[in-house]
């Protein structure tokens, strides 16, 4: 059960993308989720568990879709990550905004003009002050939430004023 839902919640981040090795990511996470301490020790981060004890399912989902985040903690720098990961479709940093909230809500209007609409979502624990974020289609935003609150996982929508 569990793993299906797993299963569904990848599938769900990663709509649109075009990913070579989900079934491994997938087993990947699932392994976490049922054997922490293994999945732990195969990659190197006891740190993780010494410091939250319940983070193995989080830092599996930020090791497996490391390539699919966006992590930054200037808001200039994340726009340049999302803006190159849309293939440019967003152009120049907007002037006049200095704050997180104020560009994602610059942003959203962008997004909703794709086809299908975009929404840029704050997903698992970063480990540090970066804003860690991922673009998802905004049609799966109400599942990837409930899946996340199910899981255990940090979801923040960034539509939404901080």
């Amino acid at each position: 059960m569990r793993e299906e839902k797993i299963e569904q919640f990848i599938n769900l981040l990663l709509e649109g993308y075009d990913v070579d090795n989900k079934g491994e990511i997938i087993s990947n996470c699932s392994l976490c989720y049922s054997n922490p301490a293994q999945y732990i020790k195969n990659n190197d981060a006891e740190w993780v568990i010494e410091s939250d004890e319940d983070g193995a399912f989080e830092f599996s989902l930020t090791n497996e879709l490391f390539d699919f985040l966006i992590r930054g903690d200037k808001i200039d720098e994340v726009h340049e990550l999302i803006d190159e990961s849309l293939d440019n479709l967003i152009g120049d940093f907007p002037a006049g905004i200095r704050y997180a909230g104020d560009y994602f809500k610059w942003l959203q209007p962008i997004l909703d003009q794709e086809d299908p609409p975009l929404e840029v979502i704050e997903l698992a624990d970063s480990y540090s002050d970066e804003l860690q974020l991922i673009i998802i289609e905004k049609h799966n935003v109400e599942s990837i939430s409930k899946l996340c609150q199910e899981l255990k996982v940090h979801f923040k929508r960034t539509s939404i004023p901080y």
